[in-house]
């Protein structure tokens, strides 16, 4: 199999990654924090619940509560599940909260980093505020992108900056491609690139190529309890996803969708 993109210093120059495109293919973007505290679980959920930014947020219980503490304790599987969401709905803004995990998401449309940063930095102060004797784990910043001919130009996987073969031949069609850089760091990513026989879930209409790309903290035994280091890992960790997914665009189709 050979997979071929190009590099990865052709994305570092800021003039070919776009501020804004002008029609954004974002459908959601993810901000995920593994931690352990010594606050008891029910006590933070109940003040995570009444912090002042999302307390008009509509709260229900996730599935996952109905299993056993224990069991969700116990099991790797189920320790960094939410048990419980609060959501506004007209927003399309979600927090998900679990005894070692907070999620924050935002859906369709996206208001731009500058606007989402300034929520994930509620997000932290939150979470700095209102779980004591707090250690951070993991930290993850995933956007769910939805590629479209006619608002893109990308009809196919054809039309990416990408390469994919099996013995010298070509494939265009049916795709589910995982493709992982700077594993063991502060700043690992992996990009999904999937066609849409493959790829569930609700995308919008017309979407032709789903690229998802995630960005985590990889490094065995990470550890921080230092909240302005968090702020600052978000800014290197969306300049990562920017760069990573941008180099899956030519030059040409790039400068054909930058807002001018």
């Amino acid at each position: 199999m050979d997979l071929r993109t190009p590099s990865f210093r052709r994305t570092e120059k800021s003039e070919l990654v776009p501020e804004k495109l002008k029609n954004d293919a974002i459908v959601e973007a993810i901000f995920e924090i593994r931690f352990s505290t010594s606050t008891i679980p029910e006590v933070f959920f109940g003040r995570i619940s009444e912090y002042e930014p999302w307390r008009d947020f509509k709260q229900a219980s996730l599935p996952i509560s109905q299993f056993p503490v224990a069991l969700r304790q116990a099991d790797p599987n189920l320790r960094y599940q939410p048990v419980i969401e609060l959501l506004h709905e007209r927003e399309r803004r979600a927090v998900r909260i679990g005894a070692n995990v907070i999620s924050y998401s935002r859906g369709v449309p996206y208001i731009g980093w500058k606007a989402f940063k300034a929520e994930l930095d509620e997000v932290i102060t939150g979470i700095f505020q209102k779980a004591k004797g707090l250690s951070i784990e993991r930290l993850g910043l995933r956007y769910l992108n939805a590629l479209r001919d006619d608002l893109h130009g990308i009809g196919s996987i054809t039309d990416l900056n990408l390469a994919l073969e099996i013995a010298s031949e070509r494939i265009t069609e049916s795709v589910n491609v995982n493709i992982t850089t700077d594993r063991m760091s502060e700043t690992a990513c992996t990009v999904r690139i999937a066609t849409m026989d493959i790829v569930q879930g609700n995308l919008p209409p017309g979407t032709s190529v789903y690229v998802d790309v995630d960005v985590f903290t990889d490094n065995i035994g990470f550890e921080t309890t230092d909240h302005e280091f968090v702020r600052e890992w978000i800014e290197r960790a969306h300049s990562k996803e920017k760069a990573q997914f941008f180099r899956l665009l030519t030059e040409s189709k790039i400068e054909s969708l930058r807002e001018k």
